[in-house]
């Protein structure tokens, strides 16, 4: 966590411009323009899709670069070549390299993540990089890179200090994304995201491509399985196609980054599989969304922090054998109170957890929102050892991808005692 902790507390503190990232990468020669790149941005889903993407140019033989954002359990996730993360050795030797130009420009922590993945991805001679957009579109750092094709997943809620407190605001800004000539993906057709990307779109010249307009596709999910089906896009057909990703929600993400891949993949010189297409789906993996960590009984991490994402899991959640206990914890800059109520809808029970983080809820602060909603059932734990050491029955861990993160660092060391 070397990178991480010359940042502790300042990650939300920084003036939105690209100025300071472009002035350091200028001095390092551009590193970002020696590779291909695709740039997936949007409320939620960005990780999924991007793990479903980069499955399946490396299953087509690509060395791919990955670039992620948040960790969960150690920063190394973030940089990844052919899906495995760096190592912490690999790690120091960059910031070595990279801390003066950190200083002297003033980069934030996720501008210094970027420099560092520019360099990998050049060093490493990565044939595709899919690069996971960290903040909106408008001032993101990621948009230092002139890629083959860009995607919006979705627009929700979050971020609003930053993006804007409407949805029409927040769709302004991730649609900034759209560059002149240069292909952007939908994963949904739904307003305001569909019209503001339209408009833009036509006015840079840029192929729009959009869910359930331009690509179709079905899906089914019964538990365990997630099954794409009747996928098509041009003339590619995918009757059907297990997903290594669990829920209603990875339909879509698959079928959106299905089509990235058959979009791009003429420019990156490889024809597309049905084959390997199919285990490039089943195959994919990404941790803490909607994971199945335990199966007797079901214990199920998914890091949703905000209203849209937690709607489609407690969905996902619905179509289990039982419906599970829900543990949730959450930073104070999320819309919490939406949250829990949106819970109340599925369940009178619930568990509340203080996250070990400075920007966490405080739990006095949960447990009486919590009354006010009307829970029958309210039981509280000062941290994740407490919790996990006391549960009982199928559980679900949702909320705030640093707790999810927690969660997995104790099951690990628990795993390894």
């Amino acid at each position: 966590m070397e990178l991480w902790n010359l940042f502790r507390g300042l990650e939300l503190n920084f003036t939105p411009t690209l100025e300071r990232i472009e002035k350091a990468l200028r001095e390092l020669g551009n590193p970002q323009d020696a590779y291909p790149s695709v740039l997936i941005g949007g409320t939620n889903g960005k990780g999924s899709v991007s793990a479903f993407l980069e499955s399946l140019y490396r299953h087509h033989g690509l060395k791919t670069g990955r670039f992620v954002s948040p960790h969960l359990v150690d920063e190394t996730e973030r940089w990844r070549i052919n899906n495995v993360p760096i190592t912490e050795e690999t790690l120091r030797g960059y910031i070595k390299r990279v801390k003066p130009l950190m200083e002297k420009h003033k980069l934030t922590y996720f501008e210094s993540a970027l420099l560092i993945a520019t360099l990998l991805f050049k060093e490493e001679g990565v044939d595709i990089a899919v690069v996971e957009v960290g903040l909106g579109g408008r001032w993101d750092a990621t948009k230092v890179h002139k890629p083959l094709a860009t995607a919006i997943t979705n627009v929700g809620l979050d971020h609003t200090k930053w993006l804007g407190e409407t949805l029409e605001e927040i769709a302004d800004d991730k649609t900034e994304l759209i560059y002149p000539n240069t292909p952007v993906i939908l994963g949904t057709d739904e307003e305001p995201l569909y019209s503001i990307a339209r408009k833009k779109a036509a006015s840079r010249n840029s192929p729009l491509i959009v869910a359930n307009r331009d690509y179709t596709f079905k899906g089914e999910v019964e538990f365990p399985k997630t099954l794409l089906r009747d996928y098509r896009y041009k003339n590619f057909l995918l009757e059907e196609s297990q997903l290594g990703l669990y829920g209603a929600k990875q339909v879509q993400n698959a079928a959106q980054a299905l089509t990235i891949f058959l979009e791009t993949a003429p420019r990156l010189g490889i024809k597309p599989d049905l084959q390997k297409v199919k285990d490039a789906l089943k195959n994919t993996r990404w941790e803490g969304r909607f994971e199945i960590v335990g199966e007797n009984p079901l214990l199920v991490l998914d890091g949703a922090h905000n209203l849209h994402a937690l709607r489609r899991t407690l969905k996902d959640l619905k179509t289990l054998p039982r419906f599970p206990f829900i543990v949730y914890g959450t930073m104070r800059d999320k819309d919490w109170k939406d949250q829990m109520a949106l819970i109340r809808k599925y369940t009178d029970r619930i568990g509340l957890v203080e996250v070990n983080y400075h920007r966490s809820e405080e739990l006095e602060n949960l447990f009486a929102h919590a009354v006010e909603l009307g829970f029958r059932e309210i039981r509280t734990y000062k941290g994740v050892k407490e919790m996990l050491e006391s549960l009982e029955g199928d559980t679900a861990i949702l909320g705030s991808l640093y707790l999810i993160g927690e969660v997995k660092r104790y099951l690990t060391q628990k795993g390894e005692e």
